[in-house]
């Protein structure tokens, strides 16, 4: 899937601005936190678009339900590997690399979501009669 490309440049774009903000403003790129916060977020990102894989044959509701699910996945990913180098000191500047990772992890969760709203999109054009016919039975 080409999305998954988009994700991972998006997040290496967003690390090159942090590196370079970081070196302006400290003296230091924290290069380790950066590489650290990009590899988890990236991860959980990449990992978070499985759901929508498994269901690409689908009708929209089972997108939309995917898509939830791979955003909650995100977040517990993101979360639990974040702790994970937290806990066991994988890099230096433990401050700034929970900053990092929070504000990588909004960056990722733009680029998931918009990713999964072109494929729920795509999956309403590609069946548009089951759309209708859930709307009418709900009525």
């Amino acid at each position: 899937m080409k999305h998954l490309l988009w994700i991972a440049a998006g997040l290496i774009l967003t690390a090159v601005a942090a590196a370079m903000i970081l070196r302006q403003t400290k003296g230091d790129a924290h290069a380790r936190d950066i590489a650290t916060a990009v590899l988890i977020t990236l991860a959980s990102a990449e990992l978070s678009m499985i759901p929508m894989m498994l269901v690409r044959r689908s009708g929209p509701i089972a997108h939309f339900q995917a898509a939830f699910g791979g955003t909650v996945l995100h977040l517990f990913l993101t979360f639990a590997l974040g702790a994970t180098a937290y806990a066991l000191h994988l890099v230096p500047d433990r401050q700034i690399f929970l900053f990092l990772l929070l504000g990588f992890y909004w960056i990722s969760l733009v680029f998931v979501v918009l990713a999964m709203i072109r494929l729920f999109r795509r999956s309403v054009s590609e069946h548009p009669s089951t759309a209708g016919d859930t709307a009418a039975k709900s009525s």
